[in-house]
């Protein structure tokens, strides 16, 4: 988490250059990221926007529920290949969740993990133990954690996330 800390100002930075469609889903997420006084939630909402940047459906890897969702959200997990999941008291994107897990396979491996970013980072070491291939539409997502982010691999990126890496480094 570190590394993200490293980088999350530049990268807010870029993502907020952006215009058209990724500006407007991103503002929503991170409109109020400042009053956020929990770290953690400010590097859910990085991540969330780092995979709207790369044009990734970021609802899709991370699937929100509300407590009083509870059999809708089971039988929507155990349909769902790979995700991470948040289950929280209230819409309020201030506090922290009730439960945070992984699901893989329509099976629930982790719960009450500690934040979404943790999530991830279980979600990533996961996928490398048991050597699956990253999900479906998230190849740029997970492309980016592992060669900016963690720094492994770096020296083969695709162009995506090579020009995004560039952008980084130039706002330093």
């Amino acid at each position: 988490m570190a590394q993200m800390d490293r980088y999350s100002t530049q990268l807010l930075q870029v993502i907020r250059k952006k215009g058209g469609a990724t500006w407007e889903k991103t503002a929503k997420i991170l409109q109020f990221l400042d009053q956020a006084a929990d770290v953690d939630i400010k590097r859910e909402r990085v991540l969330k926007s780092l995979a709207i940047y790369l044009g990734e459906h970021v609802e899709d890897l991370i699937k929100e529920f509300l407590v009083s969702q509870g059999d809708q959200a089971e039988q929507e997990l155990q349909s769902t290949i790979m995700a991470i999941f948040i289950i929280r008291e209230d819409e309020s994107l201030l506090h922290k969740p009730k439960d945070i897990g992984i699901v893989i396979d329509g099976v629930e491996v982790l719960n009450e993990l500690p934040s979404v970013p943790a999530a991830m980072a279980m979600l990533f070491g996961l996928i490398y133990a048991l050597n699956m291939e990253y999900p479906k539409g998230f190849k740029f997502t997970f492309e980016a954690i592992q060669k900016i982010l963690m720094e492994l691999g770096s020296n083969k990126m695709s162009s995506k996330i090579n020009r995004l890496s560039s952008e980084l480094h130039d706002w330093k």
